[in-house]
């Protein structure tokens, strides 16, 4: 049988001849060469263990596949060809990087190689060949680190010199394949002297009290961090992600933009009882006084009980005088809009706005990234401690927009300053393609129960996708309504 013949190349990896494999390795000819790395939906590496038999490193701990290209064979070709004859798999595979190196085998045999690295995924159980395998296992990275600097003899040359020197790489690859999985947070709820029971009843939250006034669905507010909840990110704090993958998560424009600040805050809100009536500043004045965004939001009405209203604007201009006449005869609602609401009505509402949510209502509500609130007024009512809650008089006056009314809006899509919001209803199974969005993506399933991207979610659950996640596959189980956020 004739003898398999490798590529030599330069250090350019321009092809300068052939030779026959144990020559080169003889003579220590560079090379080429590639590594495969297969991983599964936990992070872990698909490794194997080299047969007894092999000419060099026998019995050795490497990569999933190692081996050489043929000639007029890409590096991806390769691959996958020889990812089938040892493990008797089958996925798609993308070159990652590729390095030299130099290392003194067994037998007096040197490997010389310009190794090209190709990372795949998979879940699938390997058929391996026993001519060319002698075990396999799946392994995390950080144990096989672990692994190598304390039994550095159980393991290849070429894989402890990635490992070393490239280990980074890998793991960047990894998580960029991760995050386009996209993934879902823990609730954060709020207690609230207004608040109820409807998260329960009719988003299927498991709320903490019947006082329960809102889940805060996606949050990077200071001390309300949102954690991830599934996948390969289980556990992991938003924000730390996004300091470390900033671009991939908010999109290049918008990481920019914002200097890795997550720019939006997503709420379910449950008022069981009237919100009081309240206004939110701009950006200038949220800089200026609390070295935060602004707060300007938009309400999506997911339920509305019979005779439901939410309090929006004045009903004409009004001076400043007029109001704080109107403040100090606590007579402020005679001059609101108020306006009986529905489930799907929305309204934007744009800081300065005067409003408050009525009883019976629940929302969704998308505003800016921020926690500040200026009550204005609050029904002469005490909060959960017993004492009435404290009034916000003078900042209100500054932020409060005299001529502000109301703002109601028609879906299906809606563009703001802020955000988008588009309102969908798959009948069936759809694709949308994100190969040219600049943006994050927020799905809030406000009913039916869908499988996206091939994961399970139902009423109640918020998806949140980065900007590297190429495509949405939604198949409808139980026809429902999102909502589909974005910048």
């Amino acid at each position: 049988m004739k003898e398999e013949q490798v590529i030599l190349v330069n250090e350019n990896d321009k092809i300068i001849g052939y030779s026959p494999k144990m020559e080169a390795h003889k003579k220590a000819l560079l090379h080429r060469a590639f590594s495969v790395f297969i991983f599964n939906d936990k992070g872990e590496l698909l490794m194997q263990q080299r047969a007894t038999h092999k000419y060099h490193s026998p019995d050795l701990w490497t990569n999933t596949v190692c081996s050489h290209q043929r000639a007029h064979e890409s590096n991806l070709e390769a691959g996958k060809r020889r990812l089938l004859e040892e493990m008797g798999m089958s996925t798609e595979l993308k070159e990652v990087f590729h390095f030299i190196y130099k290392a003194q085998l067994n037998n007096g045999l040197t490997e010389h190689e310009l190794d090209h690295v190709l990372i795949g995924f998979s879940n699938d159980t390997p058929i391996i060949n026993p001519n060319e395998v002698k075990a396999y296992q799946w392994k995390n990275l950080s144990e096989i680190k672990n692994d190598i600097q304390k039994n550095p003899q159980n393991y290849t040359e070429w894989f402890k010199i990635i490992f070393e020197n490239s280990l980074s790489k890998l793991e960047k690859e990894l998580h960029r394949f991760y995050l386009k999985q996209g993934f879902t947070f823990k609730p954060i709820f709020k207690e609230k002297l207004w608040g109820g029971k409807k998260l329960k009843n009719i988003l299927n939250k498991n709320i903490p009290s019947d006082k329960t006034g809102e889940s805060w669905e996606v949050s990077t507010v200071k001390d309300n961090i949102s954690i991830i909840t599934n996948g390969f990110f289980k556990g992991k704090n938003f924000q730390k992600l996004i300091n470390q993958y900033p671009e991939e998560i908010l999109g290049k424009k918008w990481a920019t933009k914002f200097n890795k600040d997550f720019p939006l805050l997503i709420k379910y809100i449950d008022a069981s009882d009237d919100l009081s009536i309240q206004v939110h500043p701009n950006d200038k004045m949220a800089q200026k006084h609390h070295q935060s965004f602004g707060k300007n939001e938009l309400w999506y009405v997911v339920h509305a009980d019979s005779k439901a209203v939410l309090y929006i604007g004045f009903k004409e201009d009004i001076t400043q005088k007029e109001y704080l006449k109107h403040l100090e005869n606590k007579s402020i609602e005679q001059i609101l809009n108020r306006i009986p609401v529905k489930k799907g009505d929305v309204f934007y509402i744009p800081a300065g706005t005067v409003h408050a949510i009525g009883k019976g209502v629940l929302l969704a509500e998308v505003q800016q990234t921020s926690d500040i609130t200026y009550r204005i007024y609050d029904w002469n009512r005490v909060g959960l401690d017993g004492k009435p809650r404290e009034l916000h008089t003078e900042y209100a006056l500054k932020a409060i927009d005299f001529k502000a009314k109301v703002l109601k809006k028609e879906m299906n899509k809606i563009k703001t300053p802020y955000f988008q919001i588009e309102k969908i209803s798959p009948s069936k199974k759809i694709f949308i393609d994100l190969k040219n969005k600049e943006s994050f993506i927020i799905l809030m399933i406000l009913s039916g129960s869908y499988y996206i991207n091939e994961k399970n979610y139902q009423k109640g659950d918020t998806v949140f996708y980065p900007a590297i996640t190429d495509v949405l596959k939604i198949e409808t189980k139980q026809k429902g309504e999102i909502l589909m956020i974005n910048l």
